[in-house]
């Protein structure tokens, strides 16, 4: 038995002495200086521009509601993109809008960069500036959508202004791609695919929203990261319903409908009944992450290999962000009990919300949510669900340009696939492409990532103008 232990023991050291080997040589380069230099007047174009865009309210609507907020914006996206609009087939749809801008190669498969038009409601209380005011203060404008998603619109059809006026043809077809009602999940985005497939059109690739230049987005990184979105989970709504007789809560029994659904969701955090995992593409996002950061944090996530068990039990007790990227996430978020404070409810219940992970879709989070259910002699309703979306493959030729674009333009920063917590339109796109990419050009800061749908949401103007360069850089060199 002692000669056991000593080998385990000897074995043990081992394996750590490589993987502290291993950290020892996994040190990132120091940050390239980004030497690039905005004007004033790249900065006031864009301030021009994106501000009118602000000040029309274009708010999430349905294809059968009044969009005539959405077509002002068209007509402020005429005025000051003439050359697209003299130049690109455009085409409009219950308020969405699909562009095409002809290529050299019509045997090149074409690519498409999207967006969304709409954004999410917002009041005045607690502005700096009116919500839609577009108003620039100390070289950042606010305004609601500034960020999500008129910037990522701005820098497409600014890049695209600008190629047109310096007479280039890009190398293949070119779509941009713009929707009413992504935040609502509405079916702006489904609608642009079903006409590309009707005309038999497959992409060679797609960029949308979802990752950006990120201000060092995990804590005790060393550097800003540009993260690329590769695929977003999935979204389910569940009903929990508690089924009882009723009464006076004066004499109340035990095991009221309201008290079993407390017990139910009670469990459910506590218990956490999903599968983790890290599929591969997570992996390597840890792997790309870990230069970054200090010698501990390096050590674990540069060798996966050794601590994947000490990794997956310890990330989501440290961050929410490990937990969601490992597994199914359960949040309760809504709730009905009776309608006085003296009645015991007969009929109470919950609502859910899950983010159903690749690795575990809603049929099998649904199921894990059921056995606890079933304990509590509860009824599920699901109100809606999708799976997540399929997986962009990283080491495809299309990836590996976006890498090549993102280092050339940002070389002060890292680079990393991304696992989408939310949604976006992007996931329509997997229908014509294995490279559905989530990735808009532009710096943010975690300040101005945190006011996307709150107050004050703002982007700075010379994030903007280098968003632009990266798009033209992007056309120009593209030869796959």
């Amino acid at each position: 038995m002692g000669y056991l232990l000593l080998g385990l023991l000897a074995v043990i050291i081992i394996l750590l002495g490589i993987a502290v080997v291993r950290t020892l040589m996994l040190k990132a380069p120091a940050p390239a200086v980004c030497d690039t230099v905005i004007t004033e007047d790249e900065c006031a174009i864009a301030a021009e521009k994106l501000g009118a865009m602000v000040r029309i309210p274009t708010v999430s609507k349905r294809e059968d509601e009044d969009l005539s907020e959405f077509y002002k914006l068209h007509e402020v996206m005429e005025q000051h993109f003439p050359l697209l609009h003299q130049n690109l087939e455009k085409e409009v749809f219950s308020g969405n809008l699909l562009y095409r801008w002809k290529g050299s190669d019509p045997a090149k498969k074409p690519i498409l960069f999207m967006g969304h038009q709409d954004v999410v409601p917002a009041s005045n209380e607690g502005w700096r500036t009116g919500a839609y005011s577009g108003e620039v203060i100390d070289g950042n404008l606010y305004g609601r959508g500034c960020l999500d998603c008129k910037s990522t619109m701005y820098v497409e059809l600014q890049a695209v202004e600008e190629l047109l006026a310096e007479g280039f043809v890009p190398p293949c077809d070119v779509y941009l791609s713009y929707s009413i009602n992504e935040e609502t999940g509405g079916d702006g985005a489904a609608a642009a695919v079903r006409r590309l497939k009707e005309r038999g059109i497959t992409l060679a690739l797609v960029l949308d929203e979802g990752g950006a230049v990120s201000e060092a987005p995990v804590a005790g990184m060393d550097r800003d990261y540009a993260v690329i979105g590769i695929t977003e989970k999935g979204y389910m709504d569940l009903k929990i319903t508690a089924r009882g007789k009723g009464g006076h809560s004066s004499t109340p029994p035990r095991n009221t409908p309201a008290a079993r659904l407390f017990a139910f969701a009670n469990e459910i955090e506590h218990k956490r009944p999903f599968q983790k995992a890290l599929i591969p593409e997570a992996k390597e996002m840890f792997a790309q992450m870990a230069p970054s950061f200090s010698f501990p944090l390096r050590l674990i996530l540069g060798n996966i290999w050794l601590f994947k068990p000490l990794l997956m039990a310890v990330m989501p007790m440290v961050t929410p962000f490990g937990e969601a990227v490992m597994a199914t996430t359960c949040c309760f978020t809504m709730m009905k009990g009776s309608d006085a404070a003296n009645v015991i409810p007969k009929e109470p219940y919950l609502v859910a919300n899950l983010r159903t992970s690749v690795h575990q879709g809603c049929a099998a989070s649904l199921a894990g949510m059921k056995k606890y259910a079933d304990k509590y002699d509860l009824d599920i309703e699901v109100i809606m669900q999708r799976d997540a979306s399929p997986v962009s493959n990283i080491h495809s030729k299309e990836y590996a340009y976006v890498c090549q674009c993102i280092r050339k333009h940002f070389p002060d920063v890292g680079i990393a696939p991304y696992l989408i917590m939310g949604g976006t339109d992007c996931r329509h796109f997997h229908a014509l492409t294995e490279n559905a990419l989530r990735f808009a050009p532009v710096r943010m800061t975690n300040a101005q990532n945190a006011s996307c749908h709150a107050v004050d949401e703002n982007v700075t103007l010379a994030a903007l103008a280098e968003g632009v360069r990266f798009y033209k850089m992007f056309l120009k060199e593209y030869n796959l």
